[in-house]
């Protein structure tokens, strides 16, 4: 917004414990243009869906969104299932 450059951004979320991830809470700390495989919270707190399952020692990439400018997302809680 505001002449600010827009920018694709991938979520590679990866998961280093011994139990499976059934959701991950991410603020995306940008104004976001569009987004896909993520569910809305509240303002800028966004859920991975819940078919997106992570394994352990496993990785997730199917979610991402564009950011009107930088973004540093932040996790904001991990639940397991």
């Amino acid at each position: 917004e505001n002449g600010s450059a827009v920018k694709q951004y991938t979520l590679r979320i990866s998961n280093g414990s011994p139990s499976t991830v059934c959701s991950v809470h991410i603020k995306l700390n940008a104004s976001i243009k569009d987004k896909w495989n993520l569910d809305e919270v509240s303002s800028d707190l966004y859920r991975t869906p819940s078919w997106m399952t992570i394994a352990p020692d496993a990785v997730a990439d199917q979610a991402g969104y564009i950011a009107y400018g930088e973004s540093v997302p932040t996790v904001s809680s991990v639940h397991n299932c």
